[in-house]
């Protein structure tokens, strides 16, 4: 996108609300892989990744993956499903990487924008048979994969309008018969409040939600959901996955704006 272009683009109303899908894959996500790519490695090769059982961590090449990738790859690899999809997938480095650390795991995708899936297949064409075009925003779909575990890496932080995110979030937890894995902005919403909301409301299919707290080995900081007891730090409140961090009074203000736009279930009184 233009220079000009881009200026318009960020004068518009939703500039800070949801992205621009039909422009992002040629302008924001190519800015973004550029800048990423300066100071963490994109694609490994399998020579330059491996997980240590003892320690639970990933060993990566350099320049290293980026902390939140090794972060959500260290969980995988302690909880060791059988089956991982991550939503809002994009050009599928973190697919492509996943694969080659876990080989086996199956491992498949989702993204709601076709560009986003041809740059996939361009980047990653052993991953051609495990992508599909997935809106979450929409209602769920039984035609998307049932796995143990599901993951977003920055995509729920980017769904603001009306109850989308909600919608979005809670077809992350029905997609999934284990965990689900929030690598996020976690000033954009209210995560730990949301999920006690739709499980209270019964806009979930799970029968138990215990919500935890994980640190990655190089800092970053990850929200888990699992129907399992699990030996985590257990996550009560939104200000503990905040503590330590920068905060920023607008992305909250606007969090709790998302927040008290639901209306959750509840039974009905006689």
């Amino acid at each position: 996108m233009r220079f000009f272009d881009r200026l318009f683009y960020k004068t518009r109303k939703f500039y800070d609300d949801d992205f621009d899908w039909d422009n992002y894959t040629s302008s924001s996500y190519a800015r973004q892989l550029n800048k990423i790519g300066k100071d963490h490695q994109m694609i490994a090769n399998i020579d330059e990744l491996s997980f240590d059982e003892l320690k639970g961590t990933v060993t990566t090449g350099h320049p290293p993956l980026h902390e939140n990738a090794l972060a959500i790859f260290e969980l995988i690899g302690q909880l060791r499903p059988k089956t991982v999809h991550e939503v809002g997938c994009g050009g599928g480095d973190h697919l492509g990487n996943g694969l080659t650390l876990f080989p086996d795991i199956i491992f498949s995708g989702g993204d709601r924008s076709e560009t986003q899936l041809a740059l996939l297949r361009k980047r990653h064409p052993q991953l051609l048979n495990r992508v599909i075009l997935q809106d979450l925003t929409m209602p769920f779909s039984n035609k998307w994969p049932q796995v143990e575990l599901v993951y977003s890496q920055a995509v729920l932080m980017h769904i603001h309008t009306a109850v989308s995110h909600f919608v979005a979030f809670a077809n992350m937890i029905n997609q999934s018969t284990k965990y689900v894995v929030l690598m996020e902005n976690y000033q954009c919403h209210n995560f730990v409040e949301e999920a006690k909301a739709l499980f209270a409301g019964g806009h979930t299919n799970w029968p138990k939600m215990n919500i935890y707290r994980f640190f990655g080995s190089h800092g970053a900081r990850v929200i888990l959901l699992s129907q399992e007891d699990l030996n985590y730090p257990t996550l009560t409140s939104d200000a503990q996955i905040r503590d330590g961090l920068k905060t920023s009074k607008r992305r909250l203000k606007r969090g709790q704006e998302d927040f008290d736009r639901a209306s959750f279930g509840k039974s009905v009184e006689n």
